[in-house]
């Protein structure tokens, strides 16, 4: 594994001390300068030294990290596939709940650091010249997969609306779409507008990514707005599947559920016809 993921694995905290340490000793140096593989040492010498000198304390942060999970778990839990799809239609949709579910259950139960051992640590690394020589050398391609490495992180890269809006460019042109779900759950409650996320799985009828999408950073989404773009499709299935979604139904105001099933029941009118 290279520097730029061990620390980012650390610094949002996937990782513990502990397993930064064998990282670290492991890690391959081989296109490292003689300086390089100083700075790396020297490194690894003062992680050790911050393990056997600095407790852990559990905080907020790690409280917070263990209610999302939380949420994510039930959110899943939840989830319905209809029984009307055939086999081959339902495989992408099982397999993206299976394994999203799987992984949340990993996180939860590691052990994570906390406190006064994490902050000075993430001070350390973050500040770190290799690893943010690292970073800067990466294209956009690469930080998007970069980002969506996991569900979602408490620290993200710091970036604005314009490069975020560019990352999701990058996942819309791939057709990443689960990377372009992950990209609003890591910088969810960030300020971040998610437009660009909704217009696309609205234009491409994806009713489980827009469900997941809403159920998960509902906060950070005007509904009025998402139900009306999908509502101006036109596309009663398409309506219809958003509706079994049986998790969202209590995220939707009474007047905003009204709407969408007068639209149904108008569509069913006009096939009779």
């Amino acid at each position: 594994m290279d520097l730029a993921n061990i620390i980012y694995r650390y610094v949002n905290r996937f990782i513990n001390s502990e397993e930064l340490i064998e990282l670290l000793k492991n890690m391959d140096t081989k296109n490292f300068s003689d300086n390089e593989r100083s700075e790396l040492n020297n490194l690894l010498q003062e992680v050790k030294e911050t393990i056997n000198t600095t407790e852990i304390k559990i905080d907020q942060v790690e409280i917070n990290r263990l209610t999302m999970i939380n949420r994510l778990l039930d959110s899943f839990d939840n989830i319905k596939i209809s029984e009307e799809m055939n086999d081959k239609a339902k495989k992408e949709p099982i397999k993206f709940i299976e394994k999203t579910h799987k992984e949340l259950l990993e996180d939860k139960e590691k052990v994570r650091d906390s406190g006064p051992r994490y902050e000075k640590l993430f001070e350390i690394l973050t500040h770190f010249p290799l690893y943010n020589k690292a970073c800067l050398q990466m294209d956009d391609l690469e930080l998007l997969e970069f980002i969506t490495q996991y569900i979602s992180v408490p620290l993200p890269p710091p970036i604005n609306q314009e490069y975020f809006d560019d990352l999701i460019e990058v996942g819309i042109k791939e057709d990443k779409r689960e990377s372009i779900w992950r990209m609003a759950m890591n910088y969810n409650r960030k300020g971040k507008d998610f437009s660009k996320i909704v217009d696309y799985f609205i234009e491409k009828r994806d009713d489980y990514y827009l469900a997941e999408l809403i159920s998960g950073v509902e906060e950070d989404l005007d509904l009025d707005s998402v139900i009306d773009k999908a509502l101006k499709t036109e596309d009663i299935e398409f309506l219809r599947k958003m509706t079994q979604h049986e998790f969202l139904m209590p995220i939707f105001t009474d007047v905003q559920k009204e709407k969408v099933k007068k639209k149904i029941q108008k569509g069913k009118k006009e096939e009779k016809k």
